[in-house]
């Protein structure tokens, strides 16, 4: 029997194994290298790496790729940037007309956005680690541990290879604080390894910068191999 790539993904998040964010409350703390139990290979873009049909980066002067592309809230799909991918279920974009933005409403009820959205991402490496951004500022519908279907995915590329006795996070840039792993307070936001990409994937609550940092596997004491 045929089954859809949309339904075969969301199949595939059901078995993540996690637990129920902010900012400043996201200080260092040890946690293991142990991975996850759904398919990243599930999530992974039906097009060919690259630009994934959204169009064609370009290069602005601080040597960031910069590509902009249109998502459809009401589909679930995986778009690309580079070697890089990010995946949304369908609704999960909160409206941002009347959802707001900040630390304190990232599991705040919101609307979901119904019409297309255009998106810009601009990234790069660091360190050999992959670096990103995106605009417009926009937060993601609240899904709790228990429906990772309805998680937004972000997959990051590394320049370097990565190991697999090490323990990789991929930072959120905030505001206040500089770089943040916001995995310590809410355990749905740990970053996992795919080894067969030397990619780095998590779940996001909202866009920023993120950015791939690791740290021996005894635990987050202090990145030993991050460039900030």
């Amino acid at each position: 029997m045929h089954v859809s790539m949309q339904v075969r993904r969301s199949i595939a998040l059901f078995v993540v194994l996690a637990a129920a964010s902010a900012c400043s409350d996201a200080t260092s703390a040890p946690r293991t290298a142990e991975r996850p139990a759904f398919d990243i290979q599930a999530l992974q873009p039906e097009l060919s790496r690259g630009s994934g049909g959204w169009g064609s980066s370009t290069s602005n002067e601080d040597g960031e790729n910069v590509l902009t592309f249109r998502i459809d809230p009401n589909v679930a799909r995986t778009y690309t940037f580079g070697e890089n991918w990010i995946y949304f279920p369908a609704r999960s974009i909160c409206d941002p007309a009347t959802s707001g933005y900040g630390t304190a409403l990232w599991d705040t009820p919101c609307a979901p956005l119904n019409q297309p959205i255009n998106v810009t991402v601009k990234w790069s490496s660091k360190g050999g680690y992959s670096f990103v951004t995106f605009s417009p500022q926009l937060r993601f519908v609240p899904a709790d541990a228990r429906s990772p279907f309805r998680w937004v995915i972000l997959s990051l590329h590394a320049q370097k290879k990565l190991h697999e006795q090490d323990v990789y996070s991929i930072l959120y840039n905030c505001d206040t604080d500089g770089w943040v792993d916001e995995a310590p307070s809410d355990a749905t936001l740990r970053a996992w390894l795919d080894p067969l990409h030397n990619s780095v994937v998590r779940r996001i609550k909202h866009f920023s910068g993120y950015m791939v940092a690791a740290a021996n596997a005894g635990g987050f004491g202090g990145f030993s191999d991050a460039s900030y």
